[in-house]
Protein backbone atom coordinates (compact mmCIF):
# COMPACT_ATOMS: atom_id res chain seq x y z
CA UNK A 1 0.00 0.00 0.00
CA UNK A 2 1.22 3.30 -0.61
CA UNK A 3 0.64 5.46 2.48
CA UNK A 4 1.52 8.55 1.02
CA UNK A 5 -1.29 8.87 -1.59
CA UNK A 6 -3.52 7.35 0.20
CA UNK A 7 -2.72 10.21 3.63
CA UNK A 8 -2.85 12.85 0.67
CA UNK A 9 -6.53 11.24 -0.15
CA UNK A 10 -7.49 11.74 3.67
CA UNK A 11 -6.20 15.05 3.68
CA UNK A 12 -7.68 16.78 0.59
CA UNK A 13 -11.26 14.28 0.86
CA UNK A 14 -11.68 15.58 4.14
CA UNK A 15 -12.54 19.14 2.95
CA UNK A 16 -15.73 17.89 1.16
CA UNK A 17 -16.16 15.71 4.03
CA UNK A 18 -16.38 18.24 6.69
CA UNK A 19 -18.33 20.30 5.09
CA UNK A 20 -20.68 17.24 4.31
CA UNK A 21 -20.63 16.92 8.31
CA UNK A 22 -21.45 19.98 8.91
CA UNK A 23 -24.05 20.27 7.00
CA UNK A 24 -25.63 16.90 8.24
CA UNK A 25 -25.33 17.57 11.52
CA UNK A 26 -25.97 21.25 12.05
CA UNK A 27 -28.31 22.18 8.52
CA UNK A 28 -28.72 25.90 7.89
CA UNK A 29 -31.84 27.83 8.83
CA UNK A 30 -32.30 29.97 6.28
CA UNK A 31 -32.21 27.76 2.82
CA UNK A 32 -30.35 30.95 1.36
CA UNK A 33 -27.30 29.79 3.09
CA UNK A 34 -26.48 26.37 1.71
CA UNK A 35 -25.42 28.62 -1.82
CA UNK A 36 -22.18 29.46 0.10
CA UNK A 37 -21.22 25.80 0.10
CA UNK A 38 -21.00 25.32 -3.67
CA UNK A 39 -19.52 28.80 -3.37
CA UNK A 40 -16.86 27.53 -1.16
CA UNK A 41 -16.51 23.92 -2.74
CA UNK A 42 -15.05 25.98 -6.20
CA UNK A 43 -12.98 27.94 -4.13
CA UNK A 44 -10.96 25.08 -2.47
CA UNK A 45 -11.23 23.28 -5.79
CA UNK A 46 -9.59 26.36 -7.53
CA UNK A 47 -7.14 26.72 -4.89
CA UNK A 48 -6.08 23.13 -5.14
CA UNK A 49 -5.54 23.65 -8.75
CA UNK A 50 -2.67 26.27 -8.60
CA UNK A 51 0.26 24.17 -8.01
CA UNK A 52 2.13 23.65 -5.08
CA UNK A 53 3.21 26.96 -4.54
CA UNK A 54 0.33 29.00 -4.57
CA UNK A 55 -2.67 26.20 -3.16
CA UNK A 56 -1.29 26.23 -0.07
CA UNK A 57 -1.69 30.68 0.50
CA UNK A 58 -5.09 30.58 -1.64
CA UNK A 59 -6.22 27.53 0.69
CA UNK A 60 -5.16 29.28 4.02
CA UNK A 61 -7.59 32.03 3.40
CA UNK A 62 -10.23 30.12 1.72
CA UNK A 63 -10.30 27.71 4.83
CA UNK A 64 -10.27 31.09 6.91
CA UNK A 65 -13.27 32.66 5.85
CA UNK A 66 -14.92 29.28 5.96
CA UNK A 67 -14.26 28.40 9.28
CA UNK A 68 -14.99 32.05 10.37
CA UNK A 69 -18.45 31.62 8.20
CA UNK A 70 -18.79 28.07 10.07
CA UNK A 71 -18.51 29.79 13.47
CA UNK A 72 -20.92 32.46 12.49
CA UNK A 73 -23.54 29.87 11.68
CA UNK A 74 -22.98 27.47 14.55
CA UNK A 75 -23.74 30.31 17.38
CA UNK A 76 -23.50 29.02 20.32
CA UNK A 77 -22.04 26.05 18.88
CA UNK A 78 -18.88 28.08 17.89
CA UNK A 79 -16.64 26.11 19.32
CA UNK A 80 -16.99 23.37 16.27
CA UNK A 81 -14.48 25.09 14.48
CA UNK A 82 -11.80 24.57 16.76
CA UNK A 83 -11.57 20.98 15.77
CA UNK A 84 -10.62 22.18 12.32
CA UNK A 85 -8.59 25.19 13.09
CA UNK A 86 -4.95 22.94 13.35
CA UNK A 87 -5.98 22.71 9.54
CA UNK A 88 -5.63 26.66 9.11
CA UNK A 89 -2.51 27.26 11.11
CA UNK A 90 -1.03 24.37 9.03
CA UNK A 91 -1.48 25.45 5.51
CA UNK A 92 -0.20 29.52 6.90
CA UNK A 93 2.71 27.35 8.01
CA UNK A 94 3.41 25.94 4.80
CA UNK A 95 2.24 28.92 2.60
CA UNK A 96 4.46 31.66 4.24
CA UNK A 97 7.71 32.24 5.79
CA UNK A 98 7.86 32.22 9.41
CA UNK A 99 6.33 36.04 9.86
CA UNK A 100 4.12 35.98 7.22
CA UNK A 101 2.90 32.68 8.41
CA UNK A 102 2.05 33.95 11.97
CA UNK A 103 0.42 37.30 10.82
CA UNK A 104 -2.13 35.07 8.47
CA UNK A 105 -2.69 33.05 10.94
CA UNK A 106 -3.54 35.47 14.34
CA UNK A 107 -5.48 36.87 11.46
CA UNK A 108 -8.04 34.44 10.96
CA UNK A 109 -7.42 33.08 14.50
CA UNK A 110 -8.12 36.52 16.01
CA UNK A 111 -11.35 36.55 14.02
CA UNK A 112 -12.07 33.51 14.87
CA UNK A 113 -11.73 34.53 18.93
CA UNK A 114 -13.70 37.92 18.20
CA UNK A 115 -16.61 36.25 16.60
CA UNK A 116 -18.29 35.07 19.93
CA UNK A 117 -17.35 37.89 21.61
CA UNK A 118 -19.41 40.11 19.14
CA UNK A 119 -22.45 38.15 19.09
CA UNK A 120 -22.21 38.16 22.78
CA UNK A 121 -21.52 34.28 23.09
CA UNK A 122 -18.66 34.77 25.48
CA UNK A 123 -19.59 32.03 28.07
CA UNK A 124 -18.37 28.41 28.55
CA UNK A 125 -16.35 27.35 26.63
CA UNK A 126 -15.10 29.99 25.51
CA UNK A 127 -11.87 30.57 27.47
CA UNK A 128 -10.87 26.77 26.31
CA UNK A 129 -11.53 28.07 22.59
CA UNK A 130 -9.60 31.40 22.90
CA UNK A 131 -6.68 29.94 24.74
CA UNK A 132 -6.31 27.07 22.28
CA UNK A 133 -6.11 28.99 18.87
CA UNK A 134 -2.65 30.71 20.20
CA UNK A 135 -1.25 27.37 21.02
CA UNK A 136 -2.11 25.54 17.93
CA UNK A 137 -0.59 28.40 15.87
CA UNK A 138 2.13 28.36 18.00
CA UNK A 139 2.52 24.33 17.97
CA UNK A 140 1.94 24.30 14.12
CA UNK A 141 4.72 27.07 13.26
CA UNK A 142 7.03 25.68 15.56
CA UNK A 143 6.07 22.25 13.68
CA UNK A 144 6.60 23.05 10.50
CA UNK A 145 10.23 25.16 11.06
CA UNK A 146 11.01 21.93 12.80
CA UNK A 147 10.20 19.98 10.10
CA UNK A 148 12.05 23.00 7.93
CA UNK A 149 15.47 23.06 9.95
CA UNK A 150 15.80 19.20 10.09
CA UNK A 151 15.60 18.96 6.22
CA UNK A 152 18.46 21.42 5.81
CA UNK A 153 20.66 19.61 8.53
CA UNK A 154 19.86 16.76 6.42
CA UNK A 155 20.86 18.07 3.50
CA UNK A 156 23.98 19.90 4.46
CA UNK A 157 24.89 16.24 5.90
CA UNK A 158 24.10 14.65 2.82
CA UNK A 159 25.92 17.30 0.81
CA UNK A 160 29.00 16.85 3.53
CA UNK A 161 29.41 13.02 3.27
CA UNK A 162 28.19 12.50 -0.61
CA UNK A 163 30.48 13.15 -3.60
CA UNK A 164 29.06 15.96 -5.26
CA UNK A 165 30.08 14.65 -9.03
CA UNK A 166 29.65 10.71 -8.44
CA UNK A 167 26.77 10.92 -5.72
CA UNK A 168 28.81 8.24 -4.15
CA UNK A 169 29.84 8.84 -0.20
CA UNK A 170 33.11 10.70 0.20
CA UNK A 171 35.74 9.28 2.14
CA UNK A 172 34.85 10.68 5.29
CA UNK A 173 31.32 9.14 4.84
CA UNK A 174 33.53 5.91 4.39
CA UNK A 175 35.90 6.46 7.14
CA UNK A 176 32.47 6.87 9.35
CA UNK A 177 31.40 3.40 7.89
CA UNK A 178 34.66 1.69 8.74
CA UNK A 179 34.40 2.43 12.08
CA UNK A 180 30.89 1.26 12.55
CA UNK A 181 31.86 -1.59 10.94
CA UNK A 182 34.93 -2.36 13.19
CA UNK A 183 33.02 -1.62 16.17
CA UNK A 184 30.55 -4.63 15.13
CA UNK A 185 33.71 -6.58 14.62
CA UNK A 186 34.90 -5.53 18.32
CA UNK A 187 31.09 -7.00 19.10
CA UNK A 188 31.98 -10.53 17.85
CA UNK A 189 30.80 -10.20 14.07
CA UNK A 190 33.03 -11.35 10.90
CA UNK A 191 35.74 -9.18 9.99
CA UNK A 192 35.36 -7.31 6.60
CA UNK A 193 38.17 -5.80 3.89
CA UNK A 194 38.61 -2.74 1.92
CA UNK A 195 39.63 -2.51 -1.22
CA UNK A 196 40.80 0.64 -3.15
CA UNK A 197 40.86 1.20 -6.78
CA UNK A 198 42.89 3.81 -8.84
CA UNK A 199 41.59 3.87 -12.03
CA UNK A 200 44.92 3.43 -14.74
CA UNK A 201 46.39 6.99 -16.76
CA UNK A 202 43.59 8.72 -15.83
CA UNK A 203 45.53 12.14 -16.25
CA UNK A 204 46.01 11.33 -19.83
CA UNK A 205 42.05 11.20 -19.91
CA UNK A 206 41.53 14.84 -18.34
CA UNK A 207 44.34 15.98 -20.80
CA UNK A 208 44.03 14.26 -23.54
CA UNK A 209 39.72 14.65 -23.90
CA UNK A 210 39.64 17.01 -21.43
CA UNK A 211 37.95 17.25 -17.61
CA UNK A 212 34.36 16.99 -19.17
CA UNK A 213 35.27 13.71 -20.34
CA UNK A 214 37.03 12.86 -17.34
CA UNK A 215 34.05 13.95 -15.14
CA UNK A 216 32.19 11.73 -17.39
CA UNK A 217 34.57 8.44 -17.29
CA UNK A 218 34.10 8.82 -13.16
CA UNK A 219 30.25 9.08 -12.83
CA UNK A 220 30.82 5.87 -15.15
CA UNK A 221 32.56 4.32 -13.13
CA UNK A 222 31.04 4.99 -10.11
CA UNK A 223 27.90 4.06 -11.72
CA UNK A 224 29.36 0.63 -12.43
CA UNK A 225 30.91 -0.05 -9.03
CA UNK A 226 27.54 0.77 -7.35
CA UNK A 227 25.01 -1.62 -9.72
CA UNK A 228 27.77 -4.45 -9.62
CA UNK A 229 28.65 -5.24 -5.82
CA UNK A 230 26.41 -6.84 -3.25
CA UNK A 231 23.74 -5.81 -1.42
CA UNK A 232 25.33 -4.21 1.82
CA UNK A 233 28.04 -3.14 0.29
CA UNK A 234 29.65 0.17 0.42
CA UNK A 235 31.07 2.31 -2.94
CA UNK A 236 32.60 5.79 -2.36
CA UNK A 237 34.96 7.93 -4.15
CA UNK A 238 38.12 7.85 -2.30
CA UNK A 239 39.46 10.98 -3.30
CA UNK A 240 40.44 12.17 -6.95
CA UNK A 241 40.15 8.92 -9.86
CA UNK A 242 40.32 6.70 -6.79
CA UNK A 243 37.64 4.75 -5.39
CA UNK A 244 37.08 2.40 -2.03
CA UNK A 245 34.57 -0.41 -1.29
CA UNK A 246 34.16 -1.64 1.67
CA UNK A 247 32.97 -5.42 2.12
CA UNK A 248 31.66 -6.26 5.39
CA UNK A 249 31.95 -10.07 6.60
CA UNK A 250 34.46 -10.92 3.89
CA UNK A 251 37.66 -11.91 4.51
CA UNK A 252 40.56 -10.61 2.21
CA UNK A 253 40.81 -13.93 -0.21
CA UNK A 254 37.06 -13.20 -1.18
CA UNK A 255 37.46 -9.57 -0.97
CA UNK A 256 40.12 -10.04 -4.02
CA UNK A 257 37.96 -12.42 -5.93
CA UNK A 258 35.34 -9.90 -6.03
CA UNK A 259 37.79 -7.44 -7.04
CA UNK A 260 39.07 -9.18 -9.73
CA UNK A 261 35.32 -9.70 -11.30
CA UNK A 262 35.08 -6.08 -10.79
CA UNK A 263 38.42 -5.41 -12.87
CA UNK A 264 37.58 -7.38 -15.92
CA UNK A 265 33.88 -5.86 -15.71
CA UNK A 266 35.44 -2.06 -16.23
CA UNK A 267 38.10 -3.84 -18.78
CA UNK A 268 35.20 -4.63 -20.53
CA UNK A 269 33.66 -1.03 -20.77
CA UNK A 270 37.12 -0.05 -21.65
CA UNK A 271 38.71 1.11 -18.43
CA UNK A 272 41.57 -0.33 -16.31
CA UNK A 273 42.42 0.17 -12.79
CA UNK A 274 44.28 -1.33 -10.15
CA UNK A 275 43.30 -2.71 -6.87
CA UNK A 276 44.45 -3.02 -3.53
CA UNK A 277 43.12 -5.46 -1.20
CA UNK A 278 43.61 -5.68 2.75
CA UNK A 279 41.26 -7.36 5.30
CA UNK A 280 40.45 -5.63 8.99
CA UNK A 281 42.88 -7.25 11.83
CA UNK A 282 41.84 -4.78 14.29
CA UNK A 283 43.60 -1.52 13.61
CA UNK A 284 41.92 0.87 10.76
CA UNK A 285 44.85 2.81 10.70
CA UNK A 286 46.71 -0.67 9.52
CA UNK A 287 43.88 -1.80 6.97
CA UNK A 288 44.25 1.68 5.41
CA UNK A 289 48.06 1.65 5.37
CA UNK A 290 47.89 -2.10 3.95
CA UNK A 291 45.05 -1.77 1.26
CA UNK A 292 47.32 1.47 -0.35
CA UNK A 293 50.66 -0.54 0.11
CA UNK A 294 49.13 -3.11 -2.28
CA UNK A 295 47.22 -0.15 -4.70
CA UNK A 296 51.09 0.61 -4.69
CA UNK A 297 52.04 -2.10 -5.45
CA UNK A 298 49.23 -3.55 -8.45
CA UNK A 299 50.24 0.06 -10.04
CA UNK A 300 54.50 -0.94 -9.48
CA UNK A 301 53.89 -4.67 -11.34
CA UNK A 302 52.34 -3.19 -14.83
CA UNK A 303 48.81 -1.71 -13.44
CA UNK A 304 45.74 -3.52 -14.17
CA UNK A 305 45.56 -5.94 -12.02
CA UNK A 306 44.58 -6.80 -8.15
CA UNK A 307 47.04 -7.18 -5.43
CA UNK A 308 45.87 -8.71 -1.79
CA UNK A 309 48.16 -7.40 1.22
CA UNK A 310 51.30 -9.52 1.47
CA UNK A 311 51.00 -9.89 5.02
CA UNK A 312 47.38 -11.31 5.16
CA UNK A 313 46.56 -15.01 5.48
CA UNK A 314 45.64 -17.71 3.33
CA UNK A 315 41.64 -17.05 4.16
Amino acid sequence: MDWGRLLYAVAWIGLPVGMGVQLLYNPPQDPRLYLAYPFFGLLFAWGLLQGPKWAPRILTHALGAYLLFEAWRAGDDYFVVAFWSPTLYLLAAFAYPLPLALAAGAFWGGLLVLLPLLRGQGGFPFGHYAAAQPILLALTLLLARFQEYYGQVRFWREQALTCPLTGLPNRRALEMALEREAARVERGERPFSLVLLDLDDFKKVNDERGHPEGDWLLKEVARYLKDHVRQGDLVGRWGGEEFAILLPATDSLRAERQAERLREGLKALGVTASFGVAGYRGDLQDLFRRADEALYRAKAQGKDRVVRSTSEGSG
